[in-house]
């Protein structure tokens, strides 16, 4: 019995060290490259650095503690990707702050705010509606 075992472990040992040799002989594959800022980048003032390919994708380039990240540029501009909560917002004029009102899957949320304390997304919002207030109201002729 001691025997077999000892035989078994043998050739067990053997094989490992067979297939250790086929892995060493076989080629490496190579380093990856590290990543580097491209010359021509264009250095923006956030500290990234932009960059448009021979394909005319564009990436952004920016130092990490771990090296040198590339990701895909954003879409340019607020309007890129519309916000379908903004569009449901109704924005109320009450002299010197606005009255927000948003349906919720948990009922009707209401705040106010300053108008000098809105964000950007506040503030469009508060701007579109009132555009299209002051269009309609000089669209209508004067019934005198």
């Amino acid at each position: 019995m001691k025997k077999s075992i000892s035989v078994a472990a043998l050739l067990a040992a053997a094989f490992c060290m067979q297939a250790a040799e086929d892995n060493k002989s076989e080629k490496a594959a190579p380093a990856p490259q590290a990543l580097t800022i491209p010359q021509d980048a264009v250095k923006e003032a956030n500290g990234t650095y932009s960059y448009t390919d021979k394909q005319g994708k564009k990436w952004v380039y920016r130092n990490s503690p771990f090296g040198v990240i590339r990701t895909v540029a954003p879409e340019p501009g607020p309007d890129a990707r519309p916000n379908p909560a903004a569009a449901a917002t109704k924005a109320t004029d009450k002299g010197d702050t606005v009255q927000f009102e948003r349906p919720t899957p948990f009922g009707l949320t209401k705040w106010e705010k300053k108008k000098s304390d809105l964000t950007n997304e506040e503030r469009r919002i508060f701007d579109a509606q009132n555009q299209s207030k002051t269009e309609t109201q000089t669209d209508k002729p004067d019934a005198k």
